[in-house]
């Protein structure tokens, strides 16, 4: 076809340099219409095709359109599971799609978040960024950066924690844990949900605070944390309010909280501050997705889930396991993940944390 229509215009020069003028003039007036009459055709197909897309295949480009997952780096029965599933579920009802909850645990959050980052920004997979992966970052190698590799959708909770051990343990109060500890090197074992968790950070300030050294033992998760408490295995946990459910049933012993408060359940447990430690730990719970979410796929999951807040399962939950709601939009979440990134990194390099 494109030899056909370049020879035809040599003809035409041909005829233009020989004096045809006017024949020549003639063809191409004839040519032009002819292929203006074949583009219009073409394009008024074109716009008739889609007019005639069934409504089903137009009704893909909504968001969203299929489940969405929901990553959680903690294993299954802790705090920070059994406190997302409520507010999961009634986002996805608000949504209109189920959201499927992930458990991926491992390294304080940093395999889930490692995950989460390399996932497709379509808004089909999301995920919690816990304080602990925030920390991790400041402590080791990770795969990730927490204030720029994901994008902040909704902060909904923050952790409290604490200083537990079994109730039948010789150690009845803080200050005796803490003078059994001194003059015992190395015979306290704690265990925490992993290494770089802010409660892991509590007991390594405590332990520069007051020269003692004792045994970090880490784990997948709060409720294994506790579980090798209960089992014997260690001495101490300082953990999350997975603890809770045992102080109150009289198995486990509560010393020690971390917050700048009193629990309300607990009001006899002092707070470190409460001790004379200038010392609480950093918290945050909040809903990322991966780098590049599109403004529109983040307001309507940050919608969504805002609403899921009001849920009376979630609230009820929260208050059952201490994990206060506090919400944070997405710039203002973005803005503290920024800020917690520079005063955690400060904090672990001036305590000389980081592992080699």
């Amino acid at each position: 076809m494109l030899k056909v229509t370049i020879r035809r215009i040599r003809v035409l020069c041909l005829n233009f340099k020989e004096g045809g003028c006017k024949m020549g003039k003639n063809w191409m007036k004839s040519w032009i219409r002819k292929k203006m009459t074949v583009w219009s055709f073409v394009i008024l197909g074109v716009f008739c095709t889609l007019a005639c897309v069934p409504d089903p295949i137009l009704a893909q480009e909504k968001y969203p359109s299929k489940p969405i997952n929901f990553v959680i780096g903690y294993p299954g029965g802790g705090t920070t599971d059994v406190c997302a599933r409520p507010l999961v579920m009634a986002a996805g009802k608000i949504l209109g799609q189920p959201i499927v909850v992930l458990n991926k645990p491992g390294a304080s959050s940093a395999v889930a978040m490692a995950s989460l980052k390399n996932e497709k920004p379509d808004g089909y997979t999301i995920g919690i960024l816990p304080s602990g992966a925030v920390f991790s970052q400041h402590m080791r190698k990770v795969p990730y950066d927490s204030a720029k590799d994901f994008t902040p959708i909704m902060q909904y909770a923050v952790y409290l924690y604490g200083l537990v051990v079994k109730a039948d343990s010789p150690l009845k109060t803080f200050k005796e844990f803490i003078d059994y500890a001194k003059a015992n090197p190395g015979k306290i074992r704690y265990s925490t949900a992993g290494a770089g968790t802010p409660q892991h950070l509590v007991m390594e300030r405590l332990a520069i605070k007051e020269n003692i050294k004792w045994i970090h033992i880490p784990f997948q998760g709060g409720g294994p944390a506790i579980a090798n408490l209960l089992g014997g295995h260690v001495e101490v946990s300082s953990q999350t309010t997975e603890w809770k459910k045992h102080v109150e049933a009289g198995t486990l012993r509560l010393l020690a909280v971390y917050g700048e408060n009193r629990m309300a359940d607990f009001p006899n447990a002092p707070t470190l501050l409460d001790l004379g430690y200038d010392i609480t730990a950093a918290s945050l719970i909040c809903v990322v997705g991966p780098k590049g979410l599109s403004p529109q796929v983040v307001e309507t999951l940050h919608s969504a889930f805002k609403k899921a807040m009001e849920d009376p399962d979630f609230i009820r939950v929260s208050r059952q396991m201490d994990q206060p709601p506090v919400y944070r939009g997405p710039e203002e979440l973005g803005k503290h993940i920024v800020k917690m990134n520079e005063e955690v990194g400060g904090l672990i390099k001036k305590l000389g944390l980081q592992e080699k």
